[in-house]
């Protein structure tokens, strides 16, 4: 008799039920240093859409004689894309809009115009991404390290809709990321079989 044990792939020495997946809608988003500003957190709920790292090794052909083979040669991380919903207050476009100042002078007229931050540390700021147990507690996290925005869309006003918001893309480069994962207790997808049957 098949009970809920015998769901998911056969594998020699035992299988292991069907395990629970990730969800990509249980995640937070913290910045930090941001604009220079001492509180973040505006940006942080308005993160409605953001990527995990993507990361390519470029190749290095070896020719020996009559044959070939390839190396890892130097790595790349690709930007993240991440998309913010602008509110009615404009929280959160008022900490986009300062970071942008900080790596160039843009907009408004006290300071030097057009000015650019002297080195790296007088903008860059971290990015950590928490993929969450659907409670507060991380199942992994991402931390980027060295970022500023490469790109800020602030996108179309339409008529057509009216269901729609404001949302304004961000592109951020950075220089390096990596991931700690950590112990969570459950595993299962299915739950536990009937007991005494």
């Amino acid at each position: 008799m098949a009970t809920i044990n015998d769901f998911g792939v056969p594998i020699p020495g035992g299988g292991t039920g069907i395990l629970h997946p990730k969800l990509i809608n249980k995640y937070r988003v913290l910045f930090n240093n941001i604009g220079g500003l001492p509180d973040s957190r505006a940006l942080s709920v308005q993160a409605i859409e953001v990527a995990r790292p993507n990361l390519t090794f470029e190749e290095v052909e070896l020719f020996r004689y009559n044959s070939r083979g390839w190396v890892a040669g130097r790595h790349t991380w690709e930007t993240l894309a991440m998309t913010i919903e602008d509110d009615i207050t404009s929280s959160a476009s008022k900490i986009i809009q300062a970071q942008i100042q900080r790596q160039q002078f843009l907009i408004g007229v006290e300071g030097p115009w057009l000015a650019t931050a002297i080195d790296g540390n007088s903008y860059k700021f971290a990015v950590q991404l928490d993929v969450l147990d659907g409670n507060e507690a991380p199942l992994e996290i991402w931390f980027y390290e060295g970022c500023w925005i490469q790109a800020a869309n602030y996108n179309n006003g339409t008529y057509g809709t009216g269901n729609e918001t404001w949302k304004i893309n961000l592109t951020i480069r950075f220089d390096h990321a990596y991931q700690r994962f950590f112990n969570t207790s459950g595993n299962s997808a299915l739950g536990g079989p009937a007991v005494g049957s």
